[in-house]
């Protein structure tokens, strides 16, 4: 037997000191501390859910009941992230079915009667992909800042969402994972130092749109105090006829018949993935998947559904069951333009027609309507003439208010008809630094405040070390009083259910004529409470009504005042009449003086312009 030498037995007993854990009912918990002089720990890789594999592919999720190996668990390493579908925000770690696994950081001196408020946390990436494990989605900064922060794992692609009756198979698996999650939080985050009671639901992108599904849930106010969508807050779920001729596609694509289950149960992983790529259902259609989307309820992709079961309603029209942040930023959509026309040769060589293509792809039978509200000429006048560029500063328009901010304010709408507490905010500040990995700084003045810019403020995450591309970049101080501010007002809403703090005061939303002059909160240089202009909306609402009737077409007035607010019929506002114009219109104005600030704009995209195919995406 080899004995220790004194020192030795010191510096272990000192290391077992040093290393953070946790009491739970399933065992010990042992973690990890946060670097770079931040005073909180990390615990990673704790299992909420059993491994959704086998006969419990496509199933509901189960809760995890057992205890851990030995008594405890080493929380220091990353979990699997679930198997990817899509080609956006991949997490360059191990993917398995078995995945349902949550993150916890926590202030280093948080104890089981801290009673900390906690942060949900909910990914985007089209629910097709990405993972918790993402640099950007780092809670150190959170926990230092004195809060608790989980990131939940949820399924993706069809092992989230396929539902196919006849199969037995009912959808929704990703919403069930996410409620799974909740209920963990509920039952175990006070051993990490977390209250139950102070719990906020966040997500962004496509997770946004799950937060916002959630929210509206009747369980929602017993595991949450608040929520917060940010960008796209709810476009239109899938209705229940396309989601069952997805499934019934699917299956045929992997050649197993639509009452099969166990067949579906039995395909590889890769076979799961090549079905989806082959799947030629998913690319018909108004808004398909393929190229730049605006997807309607008649899309077909995988995503939640009103299945009568876990979403009994219509998420939109139930309204939110809980207070609920939901936001946007000023220029969603130019990353997906620029990544969809990615050279400068390319964007060199829009033309009208390739404007009148993207919306016909995406409209249909209201292409005329919404080249009226946002004629080419108003973009190509604020640009000079440059036809090019006009286009995209149009497409780039279309784009951020139909697909981010006008689903989020109707959503709002009819939230607040129910008297539900809603807030609203729009972040137009333009980064110091490139956020994302996949970004060519050199173009940060395109990009401008587009789709994922508020989350390393809503993450205090403001210092960029990406050693792929030996670059490297630190927010300015203002940034980092912005971050401080936004972390600040969403633990505040975890706290109290509203995001108000004692130095700033978030003005309650209200439904306003023709959705101008919104009460809300606007991120830019600074925290100000003030007023968004969602008058656009009302174009979006006739919009909407065109796409889901049954025969493609709608009146004038079908459904513009009821997402507007207004009242009558015939309603005189700017989006109803169709004759208003984007100069008016804070995104349009916002996108237009992205391309105008920047003469050598076509200079910089032919430097950069092979970075843009690759760029990470979040929808």
């Amino acid at each position: 037997m080899k004995l220790l030498f004194p020192a030795t037995i010191s510096a272990l007993v000192a290391t077992a000191l040093a290393t953070p854990s946790v009491t739970t009912q399933e065992g010990t918990v042992h973690g990890g501390k946060c670097s770079d002089g931040k005073d909180a720990v990390y615990y990673k890789g704790l299992p909420f859910a059993e491994p959704p594999v086998g006969k419990l592919r496509f199933e509901p999720p189960k809760a995890w009941s057992k205890k851990y190996p030995g008594g405890s668990l080493n929380a220091t390493t990353r979990a699997p992230a679930c198997i990817q579908f899509g080609d956006e925000m991949i997490p360059d770690q191990k993917k398995s079915e078995d995945c349902l696994y949550l993150d916890i950081w926590a202030p280093s001196k948080a104890t089981k009667d801290s009673k900390l408020p906690v942060k949900v946390w909910v990914y985007g990436g089209s629910n097709t992909a990405g993972g918790i494990d993402y640099p950007l989605f780092d809670g150190c900064s959170t926990a230092d800042d004195g809060a608790i922060l989980v990131s939940l794992n949820y399924r993706l692609g069809p092992l989230g969402f396929l539902t196919l009756k006849s199969a037995g198979i009912h959808g929704n698996q990703a919403i069930q994972d996410i409620l799974m999650g909740l209920e963990w939080v509920q039952k175990s985050i006070s051993a990490f130092g977390g209250d139950p009671k102070k719990v906020v639901l966040f997500g962004q992108s496509a997770g946004a749109t799950d937060v916002f599904t959630v929210a509206t849930l009747p369980q929602a106010p017993r595991l949450m105090n608040g929520a917060i969508a940010e960008s796209i807050a709810l476009p239109s779920l899938v209705e229940t006829q396309t989601a069952q001729k997805l499934g019934a596609s699917y299956a045929k694509v992997l050649d197993c018949g639509v009452k099969d289950k166990s067949c579906l149960q039995s395909k590889s992983v890769a076979d799961l993935q090549k079905a989806v790529g082959s799947d030629s259902y998913m690319d018909q259609g108004l808004g398909a998947i393929s190229g730049i989307g605006v997807p309607n309820r008649k899309t077909p992709r995988f995503y939640p559904h009103v299945d009568g079961k876990v979403v009994e309603k219509n998420p939109v029209t139930n309204g939110v069951q809980v207070p609920t942040i939901i936001g946007s930023n000023q220029a969603e959509g130019m990353m997906d333009t620029l990544t969809k026309y990615n050279s400068e040769d390319v964007i060199a060589k829009l033309t009208a027609a390739d404007y009148k293509t993207f919306l016909e792809g995406d409209f249909g039978p209201a292409t005329e309507t919404i080249q009226q509200y946002y004629p080419l000429s108003k973009f190509m006048d604020a640009v000079g003439g440059q036809k090019s560029l006009g286009v995209l500063a149009a497409i780039a328009t279309v784009l951020t208010d139909a697909h981010f901010k006008c689903p989020g304010y109707e959503s709002a709408v009819h939230s607040a008809r129910k008297n539900k507490q809603v807030y609203m905010y729009e972040f137009t500040h333009n980064n110091t630094c490139a956020w994302l990995d996949t970004m060519p700084p050199k173009a940060l003045p395109i990009f401008g405040a587009a789709h994922t810019a508020e989350l390393p403020y809503v993450f205090g995450n403001l210092y960029f070390d990406f050693p792929a591309n030996h670059t490297t970049c630190n927010a300015t101080q203002a940034e980092y009083a912005l971050g401080k501010n936004m972390m600040s007002l969403w633990t505040a809403m975890a706290e109290h259910g509203k995001p108000s703090t004692d130095e700033i005061r978030w003005p309650e939303f209200k439904i306003t004529p023709h959705g101008t002059k919104t009460p809300g909160m606007v991120f830019d240089n600074s925290t100000t409470p003030g007023s968004i202009d969602y008058h656009a909306c009302e174009l979006w609402a006739k919009v909407n009504a065109m796409l889901n009737s049954s025969n493609g077409t709608a009146s004038s007035t079908s459904s513009s005042t009821q997402a507007s607010g207004t009242s009558g019929s015939g309603s005189s506002g700017s989006g109803s009449s169709g004759t208003s114009t984007p100069t008016t219109s804070t995104n349009g104005a916002g996108t237009i003086s992205l391309l105008v600030s920047n003469t050598m704009v076509l200079g910089m995209l032919a430097s950069v312009s092979a970075t843009f195919a690759c760029l990470g995406l979040m929808y």
